[in-house]
Formats: C-alpha cells, structure tokens, sequence
C-alpha cells in the first residue's frame, strides 16, 4: 500500500489552538517553574527481534500522530494563557542509534531522558539497533500527552499500521469522535460541582503534611529529582491472599493494597492519620476512551488508623474512601493542592509525597509480522514523588513491583527495607486480618 501520509477523518489539516485539559495544565506549568529538567517524561519500548522494515515503522508512527492530534500538538502560551496548539499532520521521522548489547540499558536511559522542548513536539520515537537483526523502538512521550490507557492505544495502533503497510492491507480504524483539544475545552466550560468541591475542602482541611518514607537526607539539598528504583515482588501466594481479603470485604485487591500502604506509612508516622496519591481516570465516556491523552489526575486517599484498627475493617475504611475520590474526582489535583495553601504542604506544590498505582489490566502483546517483540521497562530518570509503588499484575497470580523514589533523599539500602516491610506487612495483615494493625505492623518489624 502507498505509504504516503494519510490524514484520516478527525485530524485537522491546518493549525487550531485550544485550551489545555486541568491535567496538561498541572504537568506543564510544574515544567515551567522547575529550574531542573522535567519529572514528567515517560517512555515505551520495545525489542523487536528480526527485519524490521523501517519505512512502514515511521509510516505507522506518522499516522498515529497524524490520528491524534495531541501528539502533533504544541503545549505553549498564547496571549498569557496556557494552550496547545494543533499543527498539520506531517512525517514523523524515527531517530536511529547503535549500540553493543550491553550497553543497551545505559542507551535506553539516556535517549528517554533528552529532553523534550513542548514548544515544538511532546514526543519523540527512537530505534536502537543492537545486532543485525535485534532492534529496540523507544519512544519518549511528555506526561502531558499520555497516560497508562494511552499506551496501550499506542501499542494497538502502531500494531494495526505497521501490519497495514507491510502487507499491503487497507488500514481501517475508525475516525475518533473527540480530541484532546476539544475534549480540554468541553472539561473547561463544565462549571466543578459545588458538591466535588466542598467534598473536598473537608478531606484536604487538617490533613497530614509531609507523609512520607523518612529521608536519609536533608530535603533542601535536593537539585535535580534523581530517581532510583527498586523492583520486589509480591508472590503467588501472598496475590492469592490479597484477593481473598478482597473478595470477603467486596472490593478490589487495589483497596487492599491501599490499606496495606496506609499500614506502611503508618509505621513512620507519630499520628493516627495517613495521606497517599493514587492515579485515577477520566476515561468514563467512550466518546474518549480511544483517545491517547492524559485523561487521568492523582487524588488524594486519606485514612485514619485507631489503635483497635483491625486490617479488614481499615480494608472497608479505604473502600469507603476510594468510592468517595472516585466520586467526586472532577475536581483537579491542582483545584486540591491550592485548598491547602494556608498550610505548609503547598509551599511545595504537593499534597501527597507518596503515591500508590496498582495494574491490574492484562495486556495484548505486540504483534508485528516477522518481528518477535517482547516489552521494556525503562526505569524513570527523574522521581515525580517521594515514593511511588507501582504493582503489575502477573500471570502467576503474582505482582512485580516498582518501587521508584527519589534517590537525592534516599539509599537503596532504604528502599530495600522498606519495600521487604511492605510485602511482611502485607502478609500479615492478609493471614490476620481481624487483628489491630498495630499490633501486626509491631510483629512485621520483629
């Protein structure tokens, strides 16, 4: 099939501002005030196993972008004012490095750690060639543009386009109903609920500050959010265990986790009260649901932890709380953060400094004709919290953990105790849990 830049129904040919998404606008002017490079650069790779045919590769990226205007999108100012600015569909050109298999991790690392100037394009695709035929496709995206559900559809898309050229087929995805741009405006002039908002207002007053994993540093020696990361494992069995509780308290392993987080911080804290970000989505229309874009904010999860708190009554406690977040999340992480500034915790910008994702999506693996692909992980450079738990579901019934966290304020050392606390903590809390936290989270430690 011609490999000539189609642009398909739903992508304008000529520029078109509009303003930026509540989420853009979060993760933009953040950029805009840090004097280090951004914490918001997100990464997808791929190692590609066999000829890769190049042409239908930047082919299959150039009518994604040209598909979704989001990621030709130019995130600026106009007049004072935040907005993004849709250019005309063009070639996305894939940029080509080599290097030996070992250094690959190192080239992965750097390559999604360039920056990424908004003013210009908000992602950026690579191809490293390790071996005659063994490449890896990285591409660099800016937060701003993209969320966890963005890139599966990423993942789908270049699937269908590649295939499309290679063999010759017509490539048939259906036009989108909604853009980002617009999907930004729409969310601009729905005026937040008076109900959202003064939910709200009651869980961020009196809050707890600053909680967090203590530092093994001085936070004000902090330059450049270096990030590190931990990878643990939470076993079968202790999966297993998890969904049990689940079940019997008619929830999800998510709210269970999130209690066993709370339990976590807890164990630091000299309160009764904890405070955590979880990531939630805006994808509850379909009209956006096939739309790559960050359609998704962090909001706070608040609980308190009595003395006689047992786990499976903190697991009710926090699906309570969940239900209520999800609720009542039209208002912004941002509209949050500003309802605290009478107190200290906004001189930061935060509200939370540890932050909880759980993944429990089970995902399609790409499949390219004549390319065997398996899926990288390419650990962040910059640290967008203190601590962030990140638990991927597995096939065995397992999770493999990503504890990523800021390596200016913590050791290894650190991270591996803590993250080896969680898993003890979990397991038993799991095999006890009509027992006072407390008292479980005193025998973990012993």
């Amino acid at each position: 099939m011609s490999r000539e830049l189609a642009i398909r129904p739903g992508a304008s040919a000529s520029l078109a501002t509009y303003p930026m998404s509540y989420e853009q606008e979060s993760l933009w002017f953040e950029d805009q005030v840090s004097d280090a490079p951004s914490r918001y650069l997100e990464s997808w790779a791929c190692k590609l196993t066999g000829p890769v045919d190049i042409g239908a590769l930047e082919w299959a990226i150039s009518q994604i972008a040209a598909r979704h205007e989001v990621l030709r999108s130019q995130l600026t100012t106009r007049d004072g004012e935040p907005v993004q600015i849709v250019t005309p569909a063009s070639p996305v050109p894939v940029a080509r490095v080599s290097c030996a298999p070992a250094a690959l991790a190192a080239e992965l690392t750097r390559i999604t750690a360039e920056p990424l100037d908004l003013d210009v394009a908000p992602f950026r695709p690579w191809l490293v060639r390790v071996a005659p035929d063994e490449s890896v496709l990285a591409v660099q995206f800016h937060h701003a543009i993209i969320d966890d559900w963005a890139f599966d559809l990423f993942q789908r898309e270049l699937a269908h386009f590649y295939t499309a050229s290679v063999l010759g087929q017509p490539a048939s995805l259906e036009p989108l109903p909604m853009q980002v741009g617009e999907y930004a405006r729409v969310q601009r002039s729905a005026r937040m609920e008076l109900a959202d908002v003064a939910y709200w207002r009651r869980r961020v007053q009196g809050a707890p500050t600053w909680c967090t994993i203590p530092a093994d540093r001085d936070r004000t020696e902090m330059a450049g959010h270096l990030a590190g990361q931990r990878v643990f494992r939470v076993s079968p069995e202790l999966g297993r265990a998890v969904r049990a509780v689940s079940r019997a308290r008619r929830t999800t392993p998510y709210t269970v986790f999130a209690a066993g987080t709370a339990v976590l911080l807890r164990q630091y804290r000299e309160n009764d009260e904890v405070i955590f970000g979880t990531p939630v989505s805006h994808r509850s229309a379909a009209a956006v649901d096939g739309m790559i874009g960050c359609l998704s904010d962090l909001l706070p999860i608040r609980l308190a932890i009595t003395s006689d708190t047992s786990f499976a009554d903190l697991v009710s406690i926090a699906k309570a709380e969940v239900l209520a977040a999800l609720e009542h999340r039209a208002v912004p992480y941002s509209a949050l953060v500003r309802m605290t500034r009478r107190r200290g915790a906004a001189a930061t910008g935060r509200l939370c400094y540890a932050v909880l994702v759980v993944d429990d999506m089970r995902r399609e693996p790409l499949s390219l004709p004549g390319i065997t692909a398996e899926r990288i992980y390419v650990p962040p450079s910059r640290a967008k919290f203190d601590v962030c738990i990140t638990l991927v579901a597995g096939d065995d019934g397992g999770y493999t953990g990503f504890c990523d966290y800021e390596s200016e304020l913590y050791d290894a050392a650190t991270m591996a105790r803590v993250t080896t606390e969680f898993t003890e903590l979990l397991a038993s809390c799991t095999a006890n849990p009509d027992e006072p936290v407390t008292k479980l989270s005193r025998l973990s430690r012993d």
